[in-house]
């Protein structure tokens, strides 16, 4: 189980403009699989569980739920049901992981969509590590 706190309180200290929110109630994670059609990666779910979105990279579990059902209607792109978004860039690009539709999340690779290009581009390892990665200008 992942110490979201920790790696908030370091990534807070440097950066005063993450402002996480009060942690998503098991309901709402629910509500959020439901819409969806699919199960939420577990190291998700414990972070929204200690706060639901940080106002700046991670959204909300009310975001997760309008960004991906609205990016599954753009009919400009290749389908985007193939990735679960969690997050974005402020530029218009996504932050999210590969899913099938019957299993829900593939495993814990993070891709970006590039929303320009539609492209979607590996960026991290896990969760974890995008966060990281994101906020020490990495990714």
């Amino acid at each position: 189980m992942m110490d979201w706190h920790v790696i908030y309180r370091e990534l807070t200290s440097k950066h005063n403009y993450i402002k996480p929110n009060p942690p998503a109630t098991e309901k709402q994670i629910s509500d959020v699989e439901k819409s969806l059609g699919c199960k939420l990666p577990n190291d998700l779910k414990e972070l929204l569980l200690d706060m639901n979105g940080d106002n700046w990279l991670i959204f909300s579990t009310e975001q997760i739920t309008e960004t991906n059902l609205s990016a599954r209607k753009l009919d400009c792109f290749m389908p985007l049901d193939c990735l679960l978004f969690f997050g974005g860039n402020g530029c218009g690009d996504y932050y999210g992981y590969p899913i099938t539709s019957q299993d829900g999340v593939r495993n814990d690779n993070v891709f970006m969509w590039d929303h320009e290009y539609d492209n979607r581009i590996w960026k991290a390892n896990n969760l974890e590590d995008a966060i990281k990665k994101y906020y020490n200008d990495e990714i």
